[in-house]
């Protein structure tokens, strides 16, 4: 059995307490569960006068980059929020981990808000066929995904290996007739 390493990537905009919040809500949710989660958020303050530090340091550039490359660089999981896309927001840092995730083999989920049009002046497609192809699963909120990681991590990491399906009593194995214990 494995403790999984789950990175949560996706815009970081000054006044917007939304992309606090959300990653808030999953470190909350998965509390107890055998994850390990990797908040690019995490040891940052942002100032009234706007500007932030990292763990006591201004933050730079440099400081971003490598902070946020290591944590994807060492995750197993990446949940990626899209949804700032839907207020026209680039995401170009959020795009560019989702990308180097992908090129790890990591495995990636994704939320997007269900208003999402895609590419504007285009019927070829709604959702960029990269963002489609590279996610496991596309959410359309922050609680749909974490309901899904709720009871995924446990199989992903080995503590939760039963089949559940065809109406199996818990803890039976519908094609062996004995109890997995």
């Amino acid at each position: 059995m494995k403790t999984l390493t789950l990175y949560l990537s996706g815009a970081i905009r000054d006044n917007h307490p939304e992309d606090i919040g959300w990653r808030e809500e999953v470190i909350a949710a998965l509390h107890g569960y055998p994850v390990c989660i990797l908040n690019p958020l995490g040891g940052k303050v942002h100032h009234p006068d706007g500007s932030w530090t990292v763990s006591g340091i201004p933050s730079k550039a440099s400081v971003i980059v490598a902070h946020d490359f290591w944590a994807v660089d060492h995750s197993d999981i990446i949940v990626t929020n899209f949804r700032a896309l839907s207020q026209k927001y680039p995401n170009i840092g959020t795009l560019i981990e989702f990308g180097r995730g992908t090129a790890r083999g990591c495995l990636m989920y994704s939320i997007i808000d269900p208003d999402y049009t895609g590419h504007e002046n285009t019927k070829m497609f709604q959702l960029h066929p990269f963002i489609e192809l590279n996610s496991a699963a596309i959410f359309n909120t922050v609680a749909e995904c974490v309901t899904f990681l709720r009871s995924h991590l446990q199989v992903l990491s080995g503590f939760d290996p039963h089949f559940k399906g065809d109406g199996a009593p818990s803890g039976l194995n519908p094609f062996y007739g004995a109890a997995n214990k």
